[in-house]
């Protein structure tokens, strides 16, 4: 047995075919914070022993102190934008629902898998606004699993929506809600199965949560800006330090070019939170009509990509993604698959307009 140190996270590997005995899986909520918790970006994940690869990768994610973020990311932002900000709530006039799944890290045990549904429409007042405002509401449901561990999401969204001058509308939203937190012991092999830490098949803690955001759009651009965690919710590791959400901002922009036959449309995400690197996300999609459109994708972290939007059968539209994982962790897994179903109300606007980008 030797031991390895990861900034201030202590390591034990294990020879391989020896049993592990790890101690850090239960949640508890508590009063007092000093850690971070961390999530999606691991630096080295050892390939040859699979059982030390996959215990690394959970100390990675739940430890004290982290160089990552503890919220899902997507790599098609732009259209599944609301799941970051409430402000989208109401955008568009008609009811609409979205269906999406995401697989990260393909073939490696215990990667992040996300699954979301969303609905949101603008309410319809009794008598027309005369200044142009409007409310709009949606909800946004999550669950991500990481190994044993898995959050649960459910967010109730509320925006509102002003003209700020010429061809220019803003709108400011917010989500509430809360996250179960749980972990389930029968996915762990212990070498102690009466360990006291962790006995028992599932631990669960339920906090609550807000999220502000507000947005900008024109027929060509668009910008945002959005915190999510804003509760600060404290829990803890067993046998670790005790752990607090972070504030995760969320700075996106985009803006749409005439090429000709064509549109390009380049668009930005950066991620902080604080004591970590920031996350920036680079797209550029070309639209060749409002119904299909191609693109690529870079993250400074961990992948480049490629995608697809499509819209289809009146009512529907379908969007892909692949990301090809560039970290180290790539050694050991493969890459990532993400789709998104929007399901409209309204039938597909048929008009050569353009509408923001955002929502084309």
């Amino acid at each position: 047995m030797r031991k390895k140190e990861t900034g201030k996270i202590k390591i034990w590997a294990f020879p391989k075919g020896r049993a592990i005995t790890t101690h850090s899986f239960v949640l508890h909520k508590c009063n007092n914070t000093k850690g971070v918790q961390t999530r999606r970006s691991i630096p080295n994940v050892p390939s040859h022993n699979p059982i030390v690869g996959i215990l690394v990768l959970f100390l990675f994610f739940f430890a004290q102190i982290g160089t990552a973020q503890q919220e899902v990311q997507f790599s098609q932002y732009n259209f599944n934008y609301f799941a970051i900000n409430p402000a989208m709530a109401g955008s568009k006039s008609c009811l609409q629902f979205a269906l999406g799944y995401r697989k990260q890290w393909m073939n490696l045990k215990g990667a992040p898998a996300t699954g979301f549904g969303s609905f949101t429409t603008a309410l319809t007042p009794k008598r027309r606004s005369v200044n142009g405002t409007k409310h709009g509401i949606g909800m946004y449901v999550e669950n991500d699993v990481i190994g044993p561990f898995a959050r649960t999401s459910i967010n109730l969204a509320y925006a509102y929506h002003f003209p700020m001058g010429r061809d220019i509308t803003a709108s400011v939203g917010i989500f509430a809600g809360i996250h179960q937190l749980k972990f389930d012991a029968t996915k762990v092999t212990l070498n102690n199965s009466y360990d006291p830490l962790v006995s028992g098949s599932q631990n669960t803690l339920i906090v609550p949560d807000f999220s502000p955001g507000i947005f900008l759009k024109n027929k060509d651009w668009f910008a945002g800006y959005s915190i999510k965690q804003l509760a600060k919710n404290k829990w803890k590791v067993a046998g670790t330090k005790d752990t607090r959400s972070r504030w995760h901002h969320y700075l996106v922009g985009g803006k749409r070019f005439d090429a000709g036959k064509i549109n390009l449309v380049p668009s930005a995400m950066l991620k902080y939170v604080w004591v970590t690197t920031p996350s920036l996300d680079l797209n550029l999609m070309v639209e060749f009509s409002k119904d299909f459109s191609v693109g690529i994708g870079w993250r400074n972290q961990d992948q480049i990509g490629a995608m697809f939007k499509l819209r289809f059968a009146k009512y529907l539209t379908l969007g892909y993604s692949f990301d090809y994982t560039t970290s180290s962790i790539r050694y050991g897994s493969s890459n990532t698959h993400e789709l998104i179903l929007v399901i409209s109300a309204c039938s597909h606007d048929r008009s050569t307009i353009y509408d923001c980008p955002i929502f084309n």
